[in-house]
């Protein structure tokens, strides 16, 4: 009854556009087709040494973007519902990896974790791999701290990276299928490392899937 009243109230409306939609959380047909779409990230490089797949669920613009600054620097948990849609309308990429396998949220820094209260990553894929029968484990922690990204290069990101993760000695990755969770890609760099890390503690094979990315 009080979801019926809220919904009288205030109608669901597409995060992006803010048109009316039948159910809250979902987009418009419009911006779906604009802005969502699972699709498979070229890997070049050292990316392509350590992860043996990438996919992203959407495009990292428009509403997506502004659905996951929502979320990570305003801690606004009403851009959930949003994104775990974009999830369930990519399901088909399960199919694509193995089973079993062990999900593994990208981890935060400590003191941006301890700001934020939560790790993005979590919020957006842990109900949808549980829904699924994949269970998620911090495997990783980050053991040094690392200097902002967004305005170094490709190479300047990698070097800053190299070293900055670890596998927790409780949960061994030895023999393992690993599946790497992040919200976005940009240019792979803490993906790359995170997976040379899981590798060389001797994961068997390491997948990653990022919500939104700004690469075809």
């Amino acid at each position: 009854m009080f979801s019926f009243l809220f919904d009288f109230l205030f109608p669901p409306r597409c995060p992006s556009c803010s048109v009316y939609v039948e159910r809250r959380g979902s987009f418009c047909a419009a911006c779906a087709r604009q802005l969502i779409g699972l699709h498979t990230l070229t890997c070049t490089g050292e990316t392509r040494t350590y992860l043996d797949g990438v996919w992203a669920f959407a495009h990292y613009r428009a509403g997506v973007r502004d659905l996951l600054r929502a979320l990570k620097y305003q801690k606004k948990c009403s851009a959930l519902p949003a994104l775990h849609t974009i999830l369930t309308m990519g399901a088909e990429v399960l199919t694509r990896i193995p089973h079993p396998i062990v999900a593994v949220p990208v981890p935060l820094a400590a003191e941006r974790a301890r700001l934020r209260g939560f790790n993005q990553a979590e919020e957006i894929f842990a109900p949808w791999l549980s829904a699924h029968g994949i269970a998620l484990h911090p495997m990783l922690l980050r053991v040094r701290e690392t200097a902002p990204l967004y305005e170094h290069t490709r190479t300047e990101r990698r070097q800053e990276l190299r070293g900055a993760f670890a596998v927790m000695e409780d949960m061994p990755a030895a023999g393992r299928d690993v599946l790497l969770v992040d919200d976005i890609m940009t240019t792979g760099a803490t993906l790359t490392e995170c997976a040379r890390t899981l590798k060389r503690a001797g994961a068997r094979h390491v997948y990653a899937f990022v919500l939104a990315s700004e690469h075809l």
